[in-house]
């Protein structure tokens, strides 16, 4: 089959301009990600890429993921990490292709530590849907551990499990600590390999490792587009706050693919850092439908935290010639990413929802008798 390619700074990318029209900012996006990773762990440009090979093609994933029911994996040929998806931002192999998800030719981990790593760079915001998982509060004990690091099956791990124990160790020890354990995993392909590298970098045993993996509260990372620099940014002022983007174009820089017929563009949201009521209109114009349309929200709270509600908010839009107010407000604070996802017609065109922000009035706010 033929596809057309674009080049971008870390990655060649492959798609079927007769099933899809590329966006603008697709590409781009794409580099982002790794260099969120890259940068994230200190790697410099060539660990980044490029040679990184994407292919946004459903029926080629299919086939070259080997199972009927996954569209979605990570292969190497020769020395060139690939990547084959039917999703044009596939954040969890994009992550694997990287050198901290086994990237490398040559260097393998326990699918274990590979799904732990990929897991934890997932972003549904750049994604365009709910993905990622939160830590899990009960972990497996040290034995279970040893056993799980010795299956190199990536479909008989247990993702949450796999992510709890690395977010327990990155959190302990930070990104720097993580960069060189990923230098020290460099070949290991079992349990044993591991506690090596446990030991050579943190100091701690495997069943050391499982037991601050087993205190880690419920908890998950920040989504990584809360990373991302440069987003239009929306501040509380007061006032009512007005998120929109008006007259969208697939060629812009800031318009990203979420399947072959949606697309999104992505923002940031500030508010006060007191939690405070808003209510939130979603509306489009008038003729538009309503359900092509939506906004989803992520809050940026820091590098861990836990998980005390949803980790995301959503909204579908109402149609513009009678907007319907959300029926319960959201409780906001500090800082969110979001995108607005819009669904393209027949002729390609698009628009975004437009969105309105406003406070509720609580008892905090009621004047003292």
């Amino acid at each position: 089959m033929e596809l057309s390619t674009e080049v971008g700074e870390h990655v060649i990318y492959h798609w079927d301009e007769t099933e899809a029209r590329l966006c603008g900012g697709t590409v781009p996006m794409v580099d982002r990600v790794l260099e969120l990773v890259g940068g994230h762990y200190g790697w410099g440009p060539d660990d980044l890429g490029p040679g990184i090979e994407y292919f946004w093609h459903e029926e080629l994933a299919v086939q070259a993921c080997s199972l009927p029911w996954v569209a979605d994996c990570e292969s190497h040929f020769l020395n060139r990490p690939l990547v084959f998806s039917n999703t044009p931002i596939q954040t969890h192999e994009l992550a694997h292709a990287s050198r901290g998800g086994h990237g490398r030719p040559f260097v393998g981990y326990p699918a274990f530590i590979n799904e732990a790593f990929a897991s934890r760079w997932e972003s549904a915001v750049i994604q365009g849907g709910v993905v990622g998982y939160a830590t899990q509060p009960e972990f497996l004990s040290a034995a279970e551990l040893r056993a799980a690091l010795d299956v190199n099956d990536p479909t008989k791990v247990n993702y949450a499990l796999a992510l709890t124990w690395w977010v327990a160790l990155e959190s302990t020890y930070g990104p720097s600590k993580m960069a060189e354990f990923i230098l020290a995993l460099d070949g290991v392909t079992s349990a044993k390999g591991v506690e090596r590298a446990t030991r050579r970098v943190f100091g701690i045993s495997l069943a050391e490792s499982a037991a601050i993996a087993e205190s880690l509260p419920e908890s998950a990372f920040d989504d990584p587009a809360c990373a991302l620099e440069g987003l239009p940014t929306f501040t509380w002022t007061g006032l009512p706050l007005v998120l929109e983007r008006s007259e969208p174009r697939c060629e812009d820089d800031d318009i990203i693919n979420f399947s072959n017929d949606t697309v999104g563009w992505l923002f940031a949201l500030e508010f006060p850092d007191e939690p405070k009521p808003y209510s939130v209109s979603v509306t489009v114009p008038s003729g538009t439908d309503p359900i092509t349309q939506s906004i989803f929200v992520v809050p940026c709270e820091g590098e861990l935290d836990a998980v005390y509600g949803p980790p995301y908010i959503a909204a579908d839009a109402t149609d513009g010639g009678d907007p319907n107010w959300q029926p319960w407000p959201w409780h906001l604070r500090g800082r969110y990413v979001g995108h607005l996802r819009s669904m393209r017609d027949e002729a390609g065109d698009f628009v975004f929802s437009r969105v309105v922000f406003e406070r509720v009035l609580d008892d905090a706010d009621q004047p003292m008798p």
